[in-house]
């Protein structure tokens, strides 16, 4: 039994570092850091190999394809090569989300067998710009009206997915930023319930 964090990069950088030096802390689980398509870069290959080096499975894009892109090749991963693996929860690696955070959802999912796990921020105390404010302003308004379900962060990249559900995530027609909406919508035309948990 274990879960698996897919952590999608096309910059890392030494906060990645971070993140998966306290990820590792607990024995449950398993980091696949996925590579869209930064291996090129002389820098990025040497972080991407230290990072391999510490114990994190690296997947690797030729070309760059998107954020939704490789969360579905880690979720291939795990369906293929992880039987242990009862779900997965997808971060970022710019330590937007701290791995406190991160464990949170998943001891969530440990415990939800049957629904989605989404982190949410409170983007009150969040500086994103202006225009991506505005932006997820709209798309939650719109997750809204289209579902009937109240969700204000629908861009969060902190999700908890049961394996049962890996089927329905590869299906999702996004492959960049727009996965997680997407995402979401069809989990919720499919009746699958979204559990929401506030995160810092």
């Amino acid at each position: 039994m274990g879960i698996g964090i897919i952590i999608p990069s096309d910059c890392p950088d030494e906060q990645l570092f971070r993140l998966i030096d306290q990820l590792n802390a607990r024995e449950d689980i398993r980091v696949l850091v996925v590579d869209d398509g930064c291996e090129g870069d002389i820098v990025y290959s040497r972080i991407l190999s230290q990072i391999g080096e510490r114990g994190c499975t690296v997947l690797h894009h030729r070309h760059r394809l998107g954020k939704g892109a490789a969360i579905k090749t880690g979720i291939e991963y795990v369906t293929g090569h992880c039987p242990e693996v009862t779900g997965i929860v997808t971060a970022d690696e710019d330590g937007q989300f701290p791995a406190e955070d991160i464990f949170k959802v998943c001891d969530q999912l440990e415990q939800e067998k049957e629904g989605i796990i989404l982190g949410t921020r409170n983007l009150k105390h969040h500086q994103e710009p202006y225009l991506i404010r505005l932006k997820n302003l709209m798309l939650s308004l719109y997750f809204r009206m289209s579902t009937g379900i109240a969700c204000s962060d629908v861009y969060s990249s902190l999700r908890g997915i049961p394996r049962k559900y890996f089927d329905l995530a590869l299906s999702v027609d996004g492959d960049g930023r727009d996965f997680g909406p997407l995402f979401l919508e069809k989990a919720v035309k499919g009746r699958i319930p979204i559990v929401f948990l506030p995160s810092h």
